[in-house]
């Protein structure tokens, strides 16, 4: 996916003192570019210090302007050729203005600006990801003699361990899975769908993590459809100098894993395995059961959830949070169902006329947004 933004720049030149030239909106693109992912939103703008959608730059007699490029990802879930993102700039020559078009013969070349960078070229805030964790399930059951009183209630098995209703083989299967020793049970399990808030202290841990804030000089112009430098009777096919203005990639840093297996931690922390519709919970009976009967499960995983699934709701949960416990796998890629966060970039761009002739000067810069 390729999106672009083309501002107008404005430039006055004279010989004595000077006013700053009111900024041309010819040639401009306002509105904020959006995609849609798998899941959610992405969304790239450029825009003025304060936020405002930015539509031209008036550099006055030579000078700096700051400005921000914004991208927003709102629960997005990259699909593909989304995962990463670029954002770059190009420049045309500035060009004498003679009423409503302009003179190509006199002109500031795009060489004399270019973008540069304060000591803090980039930034996140709002950072928060959709996390569906894979949890380790783990427990054990003793003998169905052995059971206490209210799992063998829940099972229907009498004081001495025995099945009283003969009908129900996955009971009595179970029974037979346990044996004279009992056993453990295992699984791997989906958790339930956390929203998870990570600490993250670098901008490279981020889930998209940020970088590519080169900026440079516009050695060579752009004579691209939609600039002024379209009309210019002298334009070449020497490809226009792009500057970096920010660059996203997606990642899964070990600095982000930990981050997220503290804040899922967290969130897990206190809550039963499982519970009821609507109760915040580690994970669900239908995770519970799935994960016993992977494959590779041993006879007393699978007999236990075979015994589950004939269970009303209230025994399920009953005996799961009784016997089992979870805990979080390392986080994966994957895991990560949606991002919530804000990214900037801080360019400033700069002007250095060499004595033009006087008068009001316009060119265009491309801001260019690439996915892939």
């Amino acid at each position: 996916m390729v999106a672009a933004r083309r501002l107008c720049t404005s430039l006055v030149a004279a010989a004595a003192a000077l006013t700053l030239a009111a900024p041309s909106f010819a040639d401009t693109v306002s509105l904020p570019v959006s995609v849609n992912g798998l899941g959610g939103t992405r969304q790239f703008n450029v825009e003025d210090i304060t936020g405002q959608t930015l539509t031209a730059f008036n550099l006055g007699t030579g000078g700096s302007q700051p400005f921000r490029v914004h991208v927003t990802d709102s629960s997005f879930l990259a699909g593909v050729g989304q995962a990463n993102y670029s954002v770059s700039a190009t420049m045309s020559n500035l060009y004498l203005k003679t009423g409503s078009s302009h003179d190509y013969a006199v002109k500031v070349p795009s060489s004399a600006l270019s973008i540069n960078f304060g000591g803090n070229p980039l930034a996140a805030k709002g950072l928060s990801l959709l996390d569906l964790p894979k949890l380790t399930l783990s427990g054990a059951l003793s003998t169905c003699a052995s059971l206490s009183p209210t799992l063998r209630s829940i099972l229907g098995l009498s004081v001495l361990g025995v099945v009283l209703d003969s009908s129900n083989t996955a009971v009595t299967q179970l029974c037979t899975a346990l044996g004279l020793a009992g056993g453990p049970v295992t699984g791997i399990v989906d958790g339930a769908l956390q929203n998870l808030t990570p600490a993250v202290s670098s901008l490279l841990d981020l889930p998209t993590a940020l970088s590519g804030a080169t900026g440079g000089t516009f050695s060579n112009p752009s004579y691209g459809v939609g600039t002024v430098g379209e009309g210019d009777p002298a334009a070449t096919a020497t490809p226009a100098t792009s500057v970096g203005l920010m660059t996203g990639t997606q990642n899964l840093t070990s600095g982000l894993v930990t981050a997220l297996t503290s804040a899922l931690t967290g969130a897990l922390s206190g809550l039963p395995v499982v519970a009821g519709s609507g109760t915040p919970a580690q994970t669900t009976v239908t995770s519970v059961i799935n994960g016993l009967t992977a494959s590779g499960s041993s006879a007393i995983d699978s007999a236990l959830a075979n015994v589950l699934s004939t269970l009303s709701a209230a025994d399920q949960l009953s005996l799961i949070n009784s016997v089992l416990s979870v805990t979080p796998l390392a986080p994966v890629l994957a895991d990560i169902k949606g991002v919530n966060g804000q990214y900037f970039s801080f360019p400033v761009l700069k002007a250095t006329p060499q004595t033009p002739v006087p008068g009001t000067y316009d060119g265009t810069m491309t801001v260019t947004f690439v996915q892939s």
